[in-house]
């Protein structure tokens, strides 16, 4: 399963450009590292809104750099990992997104 990022409310998949996709996990943890709520992984934000949430998270502060996730292994279930700065380096992503989109919004779900 994947969260999607877009800018309006309808994903253009012709350009590239205007929208992110993450896995479940990584789109939640992104959405509680910006201070929003994960409960059902859908919403809208102004655009301007979100890319002051992103700015103030790409501070150079301690706070604002994640460690990495070590994969977890359990029976059968692997669940993948990922490398230090992930969530930075998407936020990052998700500001030059909300940039494009200017005065409009953030959809995602």
């Amino acid at each position: 399963m994947s969260v999607t990022f877009s800018i309006g409310e309808r994903v253009d998949t012709d350009d590239a450009d205007s929208f992110i996709n993450l896995a479940n996990r990584n789109a939640a943890d992104l959405l509680a590292w910006l201070g929003l709520s994960t409960d059902d992984l859908l919403g809208q934000m102004p655009a301007r809104q979100l890319a002051s949430r992103c700015r103030r998270r790409l501070w150079p502060e301690q706070r604002n750099f994640d460690p990495p996730l070590p994969d977890e292994i359990a029976g059968r279930c692997h669940t993948f990992g990922r490398p230090a700065g992930y969530l930075r380096d998407r936020t990052a992503d998700l500001l030059c997104l909300a940039e494009r989109a200017g005065d409009g919004v953030i959809s995602w779900g």
